[in-house]
């Protein structure tokens, strides 16, 4: 509490001023309404637990778009949502989510633009992205009917940034060793995958000085802790919306993430896929020995 002043009354003071003051209490000044605690502002973000700064584990595009159709589909089943305690605020709060995703991705690309690398570089990481994505393209169409491989892909293709695109690159090259009968149906040539290798090697430097920048890691720590607070919300308002309509299976299944339904069902196909081949290769030796000499 802070302390309080004594005013002593002067003998013979005849000012009226003082008079009145000794019998109305002083007009005190009202202090003015703390502003709302907002859980998207930096501050809010930057207090959050240090695992909220890993990276997202889909594209943040994807995500922005998810997030603001649960919005939507939240705010029109409203009725029944706030029945089972997902209130109208933490619909707009989900919303506010959303834009601040999108607009702390716009200020991570920003910066990283901004980071300091050589003409050379530059043109390299430009070839880069571009090959990332050839790779990939060619993975879709090559391997359309494998679904292990689309799951593989979808996993490469996530996250952004050059140590992403270096990482991309390696991780493609191996996907083609594993799928190189696929190449005969694409435009990837084996000179392509050669110099996937070689720009990945190249840009390992430059990647150092994107990571070691501090205004592009603080942007990139701010989208990524954005992601995963809203993400969290998100989980809880997925879970809500299957409960409160678990006797509508149409709308329920609205609230499901389709990015995340997508790989994980491309991951179950996959982890089956290569029990079925374990099998038959454990099989194969014992076949052999039971045949008829």
């Amino acid at each position: 509490m802070p302390p309080t002043s004594t005013v002593k009354n002067t003998p013979g003071s005849t000012s009226p001023k003082a008079r009145s003051s000794s019998r109305t209490p002083a007009a005190t000044s009202k202090r003015p309404a703390a502003k709302p605690h907002e859980p998207t502002s930096v501050e809010a973000l930057l207090a959050l637990d240090s695992a909220y700064a890993s990276a997202p584990d889909m594209p943040t595009s994807v995500a922005e778009r998810e997030l603001s159709s649960l919005a939507r589909l939240a705010h029109a089943q409203q009725s029944r949502m706030s029945r089972i305690g997902i209130t109208s605020d933490k619909v707009d709060l989900l919303a506010r989510f959303a834009r601040r995703l999108g607009a702390l991705e716009k200020g991570w690309q920003r910066a990283r633009g901004a980071v300091t690398l050589t003409s050379a570089q530059r043109k390299l990481r430009d070839e880069a992205e571009a090959l990332d994505a050839k790779l990939v393209a060619g993975g879709r169409w090559g391997c359309r009917n494998d679904d292990a491989a689309q799951a593989e892909l979808s996993r490469i293709a996530d996250g952004s940034g050059l140590s992403d695109t270096i990482q991309d690159l390696r991780d493609l090259v191996d996907f083609w060793s594993e799928h190189e009968g696929a190449l005969g149906v694409t435009d990837i040539t084996t000179k392509d995958l050669a110099r996937a290798k070689a720009l990945a090697d190249a840009l390992e430097h430059a990647a150092a000085n994107e990571a070691s920048d501090a205004s592009a890691a603080h942007a990139l720590e701010l989208r990524n802790r954005c992601f995963w607070a809203a993400d969290e919300l998100a989980k809880e308002i997925r879970e809500g919306g299957r409960y409160a309509f678990r006797d509508q299976p149409k709308i329920a299944a609205r609230f499901v993430s389709r990015h995340r339904t997508t790989l994980s069902r491309r991951s179950r196909l996959k982890a089956k896929k290569a029990k079925v081949e374990t099998a038959e290769e454990q099989a194969a030796p014992i076949a052999e020995q039971a045949a008829p000499i």
